[in-house]
């Protein structure tokens, strides 16, 4: 049984936990608000913690730069647990043979999609700002890398491979391109399904596409 006071650490906790979303949250919104407005050379840093009411150190709590707040960056990020869970899910009979691989890689995007809190409006903003100023495309793009390489190898870790074998470069990519579609389809759609669904409906279409192993030694291209 919880005492009084573990609960009231709990509740504290969680108070905190909603005041940084909060602050966060107006950073984006203002970051992006006043990029739409000024480009992104338009306004400081300092600018920008005035019209959240926070400090110039408060900022940096949450971004690394100027560029990061407007994308909204860092995004929800694994959680030590989800790390570890994921890689004990691995099947240890041979290397890249994990059944249910695919299966859990989904699970995970369905999470970290669910603790985001980007509104269709916002996605919207985020991408006509993104168009408009070159270097946030950099700065996204370099970021996407950098995920890409962080799950590359947590699923290396899981699988018993090489971050750049062959199966993991190819799974981490693949997987991406179907993530993209899901998120895309979600945030350009008003009433998609949810994104969950949206994802294991994009699944699905990739399994039968790839249900027939191909042999492009065999003039039809086909086993």
């Amino acid at each position: 049984m919880h005492s009084v006071s573990e609960s009231a650490i709990s509740i504290d906790e969680g108070a905190r936990t909603r005041r940084m979303q909060r602050t966060r949250a107006a950073l984006v919104e203002h970051a992006r608000t006043l990029t739409a407005r000024r480009g992104l050379a338009g306004f400081t840093v300092e600018e920008l913690c005035e019209h959240v009411g926070v400090s110039r150190r408060t900022f940096f709590n949450y971004f690394a730069s100027k560029e990061d707040a407007v994308l909204g960056n860092p995004p929800a990020a694994l959680t030590p647990e989800d790390r570890d869970e994921f890689v004990a899910g691995g099947d240890r009979t041979g290397p890249g043979s994990s059944p249910a691989l695919l299966r859990d890689i989904a699970r995970l995007a369905v999470a970290l999609f669910e603790r985001n809190d980007f509104t269709r409006e916002q996605h919207r903003l985020r991408c006509e700002i993104v168009r408009s100023e070159p270097q946030l495309l950099a700065r996204m793009m370099s970021l996407g890398e950098s995920h890409q390489q962080d799950f590359a190898e947590l699923i290396a870790a899981r699988e018993g491979l090489s971050a750049d074998d062959p199966f993991v470069r190819v799974t981490v990519r693949f997987v991406a391109g179907l993530i993209h579609d899901a998120v895309d389809e979600f945030f350009r759609t008003p009433d998609s399904p949810p994104f969950r669904d949206l994802l294991e409906r994009d699944i699905g279409c990739a399994q039968r596409l790839l249900e027939h192993p191909l042999d492009l030694h065999d003039p039809t291209g086909i086993r």
